[in-house]
């Protein structure tokens, strides 16, 4: 930890997770942000475990990937951990 480069901390990343108020007005509290799609879909699960209740979304910049208030609104991939699982079974 001594000498060499000051370590900066990384701000603005890819995708973010965040919980938001009943009302989905406004973000109650931003949980967690990544710059890889697959930590930020396993990072957006875990929240919704943690918080089953709360409103919840996953972005990418503007594009909402996922939103706890709506039906699944698409993914490119099924994952384990995904509420439902590859519809036909796979190759």
């Amino acid at each position: 930890m001594g000498r060499g480069a000051p370590m900066t901390t990384q701000t603005h990343f890819a995708f973010r997770i965040d919980r938001w108020t009943d009302d989905g007005e406004s973000i109650v509290e931003h949980v967690a942000g990544a710059e890889d799609f697959q930590v930020a879909m396993a990072t957006y699960y875990a929240a919704r475990k943690r918080w089953p209740k709360a409103a919840m979304t996953l972005r990418e910049g503007t594009r909402v990937i996922e939103d706890s208030q709506r039906s699944r609104i698409g993914t490119l991939f099924s994952f384990p951990w995904s509420e439902k699982g590859r519809e036909g079974g796979g190759r």
